[in-house]
């Protein structure tokens, strides 16, 4: 089985569905060998960075064999080494030939790509990217607490409702856009799904047929799978707080997508190619 990923990799959506939507958390996967082929990739983002991190490490739980071929342009392979992701790769048992790539400290990189497993490990990493933020000097002051307020949402919101046999994966990057300055946290979780998440609650199941409605659903206020009173305030009030100008918000899970932002009249959503788990990406300009 082989995914070749684009030059220009954003996000899953831009993979071929053929082979990226067989689903690497389903009994049925099983492989003798996965290629993650990224040798033509000029170009990666945040969200892409995070599909490749989950799919292979998910893959490599049911195939015999799981690599990474990693991009022919070297600046690319040191943009991903200095986030941690080859590391974390290796570490699960994913073969990743790195061979001669250097190791470096990307000055952009506010939180590098870093697992968690639970509240207490989102509230350290909260508290180390705001400490960053304040000794960077990256865009305004006032920014940093909402960049790592929201980071801290998203990630527990992985935590309490994933069930991620691999745990939640984040990252939070500064970049410099054609457009402006921003700061993109990215975070995301190898679990059963947002639908999946809703459908436990007897009162949403049918509303609630594919991953795009269940994304749209749960993005309102007091929406859980849990079914209780007091939850279901963090992912609304995220969405609430993105509606503001300057910022986005995008959750990919399944074969849904729904972006969140302040230009648009209501939240745009889609069908798209696999994402094996949840992914929520916010963009906040500074």
């Amino acid at each position: 089985m082989n995914i070749t990923t684009p030059a220009d990799f954003y996000h899953a959506g831009l993979l071929s569905p053929r082979d990226a939507s067989r689903d690497p958390r389903e009994p049925s996967f099983r492989e003798d060998l996965v290629d993650i082929d990224m040798r033509a990739c000029e170009f990666v983002r945040p969200a892409a960075v995070l599909w490749c991190a989950i799919y292979p490490m998910l893959a490599a739980r049911r195939a015999r064999q799981c690599r990474l071929l990693v991009p022919e342009n070297v600046g690319v392979c040191v943009y991903l080494k200095s986030l941690g992701l080859f590391g974390m790769l290796q570490e699960v048992g994913v073969e990743v030939d790195d061979r001669g790539i250097r190791d470096q400290v990307n000055p952009q990189s506010i939180l590098p790509l870093t697992r968690f497993f639970s509240a207490d490990d989102v509230e350290n990493l909260a508290e180390t990217a705001l400490d960053t933020l304040s000794q960077a000097g990256l865009g305004s002051a006032n920014i940093h607490p909402i960049v790592s307020e929201a980071f801290a949402e998203l990630a527990l919101n992985a935590v309490q409702h994933a069930e991620s046999p691999i745990g939640g994966l984040g990252l939070i990057q500064f970049y410099q856009f054609e457009r402006g300055k921003r700061f993109i946290c990215a975070v995301a979780d190898g679990g059963i799904g947002i639908r999946r998440a809703l459908e436990r609650n007897p009162a949403l199941r049918d509303s609630v047929p594919y991953d795009w409605d269940a994304i749209k659903l749960a993005l309102r206020e007091r929406v859980t799978g849990t079914g209780e009173r007091t939850r279901g305030i963090g992912l609304y009030g995220i969405a609430q707080d993105m509606r503001q100008t300057g910022r986005q918000l995008i959750i990919h899970s399944g074969q849904g997508t729904v972006s969140v932002s302040s230009g648009d009249a209501e939240d745009q959503s889609q069908r798209t190619t696999l994402f094996p788990g949840t992914l929520a990406y916010v963009s906040i300009a500074t």
